[in-house]
């Protein structure tokens, strides 16, 4: 069954559907005029748009907020002579410093080959990666493994899962992709949802379980959150 946030997400994205066509429909009859359209589908619009769908799909509520902040202070430049274009850059730009300066990893990480190639060993029950205009590879190392989260923004990353085994339960791995991708990589015997709500894009498994497989019905992965012009794909190993 499809999570909440996911439905929300879909009827929020048929809402606006709808709403373009009406939109462009009153237009072409000049029952509008063509600037209210012109506000809507520029790319301040687009951008807080995609704001809604990442606070509403995805539990990094901070990137939806980003994103409906720098439209909307787009907009208020652009249209209300407010200059927002002096400091919102900057801010962007601090916030996401110390984003990652509060959840990086401190230690100095080590490299093994796998199959990936060369890979950044992880001992960690939780992960975080952001990969932003770059990519990254990790192998994780994990005897209970919680999830964690994956940006990845305009990149990619792979993460390699076969040296973990999941904790009880039912564990989340939260997904935004924007203009990038991810790949994850999971022991055959694992039982993965993927509950990722995809615009222009798309996230799913690949790769055969053995019929004689016996899966892990008291351990779960679920991957969630939001994919725009982007991808993703669980690989069963």
């Amino acid at each position: 069954m499809l999570e909440k946030t996911q439905s929300t997400g879909r009827m929020f994205l048929g809402a606006i559907l709808i709403l373009a066509g009406a939109l462009f429909l009153l237009r072409n009859f000049d029952f509008i005029d063509l600037n209210i359209t012109h506000i809507l589908f520029s790319f301040p619009s687009i951008l807080i748009f995609v704001g809604i769908l990442s606070f509403l799909n995805s539990s990094k509520k901070w990137f939806g907020i980003v994103l409906i902040a720098v439209g909307g202070g787009m907009h208020l430049s652009h249209y209300y002579n407010i200059e927002f274009s002096a400091f919102i850059l900057p801010i962007i730009l601090i916030g996401f410093g110390f984003m990652i300066l509060v959840k990086h990893n401190r230690t100095v990480p080590t490299h093994i080959k796998t199959e990936m190639g060369n890979a950044e060993e992880v001992w960690d029950d939780k992960l975080d990666v952001i990969s932003i205009f770059g990519g990254s590879s990790k192998f994780v190392n994990s005897n209970a493994f919680r999830g964690g989260n994956i940006t990845s923004i305009f990149g990619g990353s792979e993460i390699n899962l076969s040296g973990c085994k999941l904790a009880e339960g039912e564990n989340i791995i939260d997904v935004i992709a924007i203009f990038g991708g991810t790949t994850i990589i999971v022991p055959k015997e694992w039982n993965v949802i993927v509950d990722v709500f995809p615009l222009f894009g798309g996230f799913g498994i690949k790769g055969k379980r053995d019929p004689m497989l016996v899966v892990e019905k008291d351990r779960v992965l679920r991957i969630k959150g939001v994919v725009i012009f982007g991808g993703g794909e669980i690989k069963l190993t």
